[in-house]
């Protein structure tokens, strides 16, 4: 705004100045002298036409400011008699006289000309006058403007260091009235927002913690019935066995294999609801390490799988140790039983970034899945894979999302059927857990 209201001041400076030029050029441009001029030459000139009072007469009219000076000439071009001082700008005016000599007279009356050079010289005095002052006044506005708006700024940036958004600017005049005004009612609004927020989350957090809790509870509680539908279940295949048929027999295995599924369940939830609760104490986690003791503790629990285990030196990750054990565990436990119909399995751990921020993967060449079934796989107990391909409770990467949430991270997933599967996530930063 200050530059507009500057060049609107120069613009009009240099109007004013181009308006006195044209005054001066609409004037009518004439060459002859001022009759005043002549008249006062034309009454020197009889005057001086006896050199014995030449001098005093020249005088007399420089001394009654007629003239600026005067100087009489004789026949053969000799100086008789002068007076005055010559001004380089006034106008010289040259009689002849009857005797043969000139008299040259500097008259104090301005012609037209004169006159018109002193309004141009006037006009460009003012238009330099003008265009100076205009700047001078625009420079001081925008300092002014500028110490407003930076003081502004500050208090604008004070109110948002105010978590709860109460802090208001102070009222405002002239052209950042409307804008303080505006700034107060958007803090109005995050405000009444914040409040909201606050309110649900702290009901959310509540919510959270009772279904946690629930979840613990009933599934504590569920161990001991589960287990001892598997124990009576044993007793009757191992005690009762020669007195039941092929179906008895087989309604006892399902038994036996849905109550164990149960338990696997309900070990999931317990640990869910474990990791649920624990504090995360950040620091800096060589996931490498952990990888590399997961694949080994796979390799004697399973001597017979072929597996290409692709870990880099120094993946380092910010969270919490015990937590990201937790991920690295589910992420390459799964990555191992989707590959085991794979002959060549190979699985990586690897890191890249992710618009700025870390994210770190575990990819493997097994079973897959489809694309479209992506967001499915974070869900608790969801399973895009039958119980006879490949066993599991949907558990694993229920957990593994659990986890990133939170360190404040995300976690996704890519993969084509048959063509394997790569699970990302991040860790979130050091500084934004502070914050």
């Amino acid at each position: 705004m200050e530059r507009q209201v500057a060049a609107g001041l120069v613009i009009v400076a240099l109007l004013a100045a181009l308006a006195a030029v044209g005054v001066g050029a609409w004037l009518p441009g004439r060459s002859e002298r001022d009759d005043g001029g002549t008249a006062i030459v034309d009454a020197l000139a009889e005057n001086v036409q006896k050199e014995t009072f030449a001098a005093s007469t020249l005088q007399t009219f420089v001394d009654a400011g007629v003239i600026h000076s005067a100087t009489l000439y004789g026949p053969n071009g000799g100086v008789i008699a002068t007076s005055g001082t010559a001004v380089p700008e006034a106008e010289q005016i040259i009689r002849s006289l009857p005797n043969g000599g000139s008299l040259s007279v500097q008259p104090r009356v301005q012609t037209e000309a004169a006159a018109r050079r002193e309004l141009l010289k006037t006009a460009t005095l003012a238009a330099a006058s003008a265009v100076v002052l205009a700047l001078l006044a625009s420079l001081l506005m925008s300092r002014l403007i500028e110490r407003r708006v930076e003081r502004l700024r500050t208090r604008v940036e004070e109110s948002m260091r105010d978590q709860t958004y109460a802090t208001r600017l102070p009222g405002e005049s002239g052209a950042l009235q409307p804008l303080a005004a505006g700034v107060n009612l958007l803090l109005d609004h995050m405000q009444q927002r914040d409040v909201v927020l606050r309110r649900k989350t702290l009901e959310l957090e509540s919510a959270n913690k009772e279904l946690e809790s629930f979840a613990a509870t009933v599934s504590h509680d569920l161990r001991a019935p589960v287990g001892s539908i598997a124990g009576f279940a044993q007793a009757l295949k191992e005690d009762y066995a020669p007195l039941l048929d092929d179906t008895g027999r087989e309604c006892v295995q399902w038994i036996q294999f849905s109550a164990e599924q149960m338990s696997k369940m309900i070990e999931g939830m317990l640990q869910m609801a474990r990791l649920a609760r624990f504090d995360v104490h950040r620091t800096d986690v060589d996931l490498s390490q952990i990888a590399r003791e997961i694949a080994e503790r796979l390799r004697l629990s399973n001597p017979d799988r072929d597996v290409q285990f692709v870990i880099p030196d120094r993946i380092v990750a910010n969270g919490d140790e015990r937590l990201l054990h937790a991920v690295l565990d589910n992420l390459i436990g799964n990555a191992f039983k989707f590959t085991s119909k794979r002959p060549g399995a190979r699985i990586e751990l690897g890191s890249r970034t992710d618009d700025g921020t870390p994210a770190f993967y575990v990819r493997d060449n097994g079973a897959g899945f489809d694309p479209e079934h992506a967001s499915k796989m974070f869900r608790p107990f969801q399973r895009l894979h039958s119980e006879s391909e490949f066993s599991g409770t949907g558990i694993g990467l229920a957990t593994v999302h659990r986890i990133v949430q939170r360190h404040g991270g995300r976690v996704w997933a890519e993969g084509e059927p048959e063509k394997g599967a790569t699970v990302y996530f991040t860790t979130g930063s050091r500084e934004e857990w502070a914050a």
